[in-house]
């Protein structure tokens, strides 16, 4: 008996484009996913979307990711740190993973926009702490 391909019924990576290479960034395991979703609903919460205080077992579990790890980058997170990225792209690229990964390209590519267009870059109001750089891990 032969095993079964699945190769064509896996989840995709997250392919991420940036200064003329592409970063592939698999997608996340089980441990990794309750970051991601937790990283999401504190997410949104800090941009308004959902009102409210990030529950205490969402903070338990933001509170178990390292300080080196980036659930939803997963390995690419290192090497866009040794390729000498930027933190602030570090930190979108990022938060556009999370939402991918929790809520689909849809909703990230919607996020991104409204956060980092041109229009918004730099406007200290636009839901980015600030530095145009949102911190949801």
């Amino acid at each position: 008996m032969s095993a079964v391909s699945f190769e064509e019924w896996a989840a995709p990576g997250l392919e991420l484009e940036l200064g003329g290479r592409t970063y592939m960034v698999p997608p996340p395991s089980v441990d990794a996913s309750s970051k991601i979703l937790a990283s999401a609903v504190r997410g949104e919460i800090q941009l308004g979307i959902v009102k409210g205080e990030v529950p205490a077992e969402v903070s338990a579990v933001l509170d178990a990711i390292g300080p080196d790890e980036h659930p939803a980058l997963g390995p690419v997170y290192a090497q866009l740190v040794a390729d000498g990225v930027s933190a602030t792209t570090i930190d979108r690229m990022g938060y556009y993973a999370v939402f991918y990964w929790a809520r689909g390209r849809e909703y990230a590519d919607r996020l991104a926009v409204a956060m980092w267009a041109p229009e918004t870059a730099g406007d200290d109001d636009a839901g980015t702490g600030g530095d145009g750089a949102p911190k949801v891990s």
